[in-house]
């Protein structure tokens, strides 16, 4: 019975050290991910920080894009993003720019554009009927009680 006691101590132990090697070679390897994550993330700095630089330098300003994903994430529902689109368009949405906006950041299930851009027209003119949008003219509509920029 220790023979057996002993075994089983010495395989024990073997696959401790064997577990323990493992971890210390994963730890290494999180280590060196998180090394070359962080010189990517200030090579990614630099490289905006260049850029910034040389569009200042030669007059053009850089477009400035919403980030749609993250602004559109708390809303849950297609009709919901539009009416943020609009609200961040002055009142204002264009058919094919919020089918761009949900279809290029993955916010809606379609497999085609085209077919993207056929339920934002869907969603568009239920809204229009509901009296949440009026329409403008083609792929033109705006939020109903939305203030006119006067400039």
């Amino acid at each position: 019975m220790a023979m057996n006691n002993h075994t089983w101590e010495e395989q024990t132990r073997r696959l401790l050290s064997e577990a323990q090697s493992e971890l210390i070679g994963l730890e290494r390897q999180i280590s060196d991910l998180q090394e070359r994550q962080a010189k990517l993330a200030r090579e990614v700095e630099a490289y905006e920080m260049a850029l910034q630089g040389y569009l200042m330098r030669s007059g053009r300003q850089e477009v400035t894009e919403f980030n749609w994903k993250k602004i559109l994430a708390h809303d849950n529902s297609h009709k919901a993003r539009l009416i943020t689109i609009a609200k961040h368009n002055g009142g204002r949405v264009n058919q094919s720019t919020a089918t761009d906006i949900l279809y290029g950041n993955k916010l809606i299930r379609a497999r085609k554009r085209s077919t993207a851009y056929a339920m934002v027209q869907t969603y568009l003119a239920d809204m229009v009927k509901q009296g949440i949008f009026q329409k403008l003219g083609p792929g033109e509509y705006e939020l109903v009680g939305a203030q006119q920029k006067f400039t």
